[in-house]
């Protein structure tokens, strides 16, 4: 198992609806990308499309995007976890898309390598 000093990650899944979701990536490529980039402890932000996925393991996933946040520690990610930063970020997101789809929220640290 990694240490408390292994890399962790914050991770969001989002659903949008179709009429909010060019505005959404759009937002999300430039606006938050910038901003992530401003965190401190933060090593990058990388953004993903559910693609379908069927055989014998598919599991069903429920969530269009999934943005991952890298940070360098597991102190790291829990000072952005409780900062001010993060609830400005929540409170832009929620003014731009609040009521357009849904979220949750993940944090996992590194165990291996």
């Amino acid at each position: 198992m990694a240490s408390e000093s292994g890399r962790a990650i914050f991770v969001v899944k989002a659903t949008i609806s179709p009429e909010r979701e060019a505005a959404f990536n759009e937002w999300y490529n430039t606006q938050r990308a910038a901003e992530a980039a401003r965190v401190p402890g933060c090593l990058g932000m990388l953004r993903y499309a559910a693609l379908p996925h069927e055989g014998e393991h598919a599991g069903a996933e429920p969530w269009q995007y999934m943005v991952v946040y890298e940070f360098e520690s597991e102190s790291a990610l829990r000072d952005f976890v409780h900062s001010d930063t993060l609830k400005a970020m929540t409170c832009d997101y929620n003014a731009r898309f609040a009521g357009a789809g849904t979220r949750a929220r993940f944090t996992y640290r590194q165990i291996f390598p």
